[in-house]
């Protein structure tokens, strides 16, 4: 009876041993174990954790798809999208600057098959520290004022710029400007200006065009001359000189609708009265309402000339003397008397130099007299700046013809 029961217990492991192995066979052969290659797009993330460690990719060469193989039965790796698959490199596995490559990480791979290899495996990649530094900005001014105006100041606002990028560009760079056109300008003027990015040998860096800009406050002056005033008579035998004033010119700001039409400032009045010798005198601007001063003292230093008169002496002839308003229809004749006439021309030496005596054009006024003997005062023609010492009378004699 045992021995029935063994042989019976055998047989059934035997059955069921080949049952296994008739269904391992058919399984084998209308749906065997595969393995299939599938082209899944690789996703690049936690790019901002990078940027948090102030860290950028300078270098990389990220591939859009890798090749993910899978193994399975023929019916679940038939049934796989390549979407369902996740390919992924985690940027956040990056500690310093001085990491260079990272796996490529497959995640959802579908039940019932296995994962078995990616390719590329992983990624190689450059990375720089990303540093930030503050810039000067220079202003450069570019074209011309209108005339007679000129720039006497410029603010910039931020004074500087930070600059935000790798270490190696960060210590290329050489200086920052701003261009401000001033071509024709006359009051003061605010701009707003793009900045550009020079390297350390002067070379514009277009990486920056149109990132940074600031506020530009261009102050402008007008120059005019500065004319001294004077007051009273130089002592006797002296005359008022030519004044020179130290500095001549200042500059001046106020609305365009009154400086535009001011092409001098004058000084308060100074004394000359009875003055027998050149000096040196400070005196106050005096200014206009509404216009200020710029970058300009308040007063200036006047070199008052005093110079000392010189007298010339020359001889006229009675013939080289102008009849004025004498009667032309022949009924009268006039003969002046006095031989040749010495006269005495007071003035600055320099004055004296100039005189040409053919245009002294010496002439007496005989309108209205009749026949008779009359003294008749001599007239010359002179610049204001010089006088006879003394009036001259000369006797002309009119006849009846």
């Amino acid at each position: 009876m045992n021995d029935l029961l063994k042989r019976n217990t055998t047989v059934k492991i035997m059955s069921i041993l080949f049952a296994v192995f008739l269904w391992i066979f058919v399984l084998d052969s209308t749906n065997p174990i595969m393995s299939t290659d599938f082209n899944v797009p690789l996703r690049v993330e936690n790019e901002d954790v990078l940027k948090n460690k102030n860290i950028l990719i300078k270098d990389a060469n990220f591939p859009r798809t890798v090749t993910v193989s899978i193994k399975g039965r023929q019916d679940k790796v038939r049934r796989i999208n390549s979407s369902e698959i996740d390919a992924v490199v985690d940027l956040s596995k990056i500690s310093d600057e001085s990491t260079g490559f990272l796996y490529v990480e497959i995640y959802k791979i579908p039940d019932g098959v296995s994962f078995e290899s990616v390719s590329p495996r992983g990624v190689s990649f450059e990375l720089e520290k990303i540093g930030e530094n503050p810039y000067s900005v220079e202003i450069v001014t570019t074209g011309d004022t209108q005339e007679n105006y000129k720039v006497v100041g410029v603010t910039v606002s931020p004074k500087t710029i930070s600059i935000e990028a790798t270490d190696s560009i960060i210590n290329s760079i050489g200086q920052v400007k701003a261009f401000a056109d001033i071509t024709g300008i006359k009051d003061d003027t605010s701009l707003n200006l793009k900045c550009k990015v020079y390297d350390k040998d002067g070379n514009e860096m277009s990486v920056f065009d149109n990132k940074y800009s600031v506020e530009a406050k261009i102050e402008v002056a007008k120059e005019v001359s500065v004319i001294p005033v004077v007051k009273g008579k130089p002592a006797k035998n002296y005359v008022d000189g030519m004044h020179k004033v130290l500095p001549d010119k200042v500059f001046i700001s106020g609305s365009s609708s009154v400086i535009d039409y001011i092409d001098n400032i004058k000084t308060e009045t100074i004394d000359i009265e009875n003055l027998s010798a050149s000096t040196i005198k400070t005196a106050n601007i005096v200014l206009p309402d509404g216009v200020n001063l710029v970058d300009s003292q308040k007063s200036v230093s006047v070199n008052v000339a005093i110079v000392p008169l010189s007298v010339k002496n020359y001889k006229i002839k009675t013939e080289d003397i102008i009849l004025e308003n004498e009667v032309t229809d022949g009924s009268l004749s006039y003969k002046i008397v006095d031989g040749e006439i010495d006269i005495e021309i007071k003035g600055t030496k320099e004055e004296l130099d100039k005189i040409d005596e053919g245009k002294l054009k010496p002439s007496i006024d005989v309108s209205g007299l009749k026949e008779g003997s009359y003294k008749r005062t001599l007239k010359f023609v002179l610049p204001s700046t010089l006088k006879l010492s003394e009036d001259v009378e000369v006797e002309v004699v009119v006849s009846k013809e």
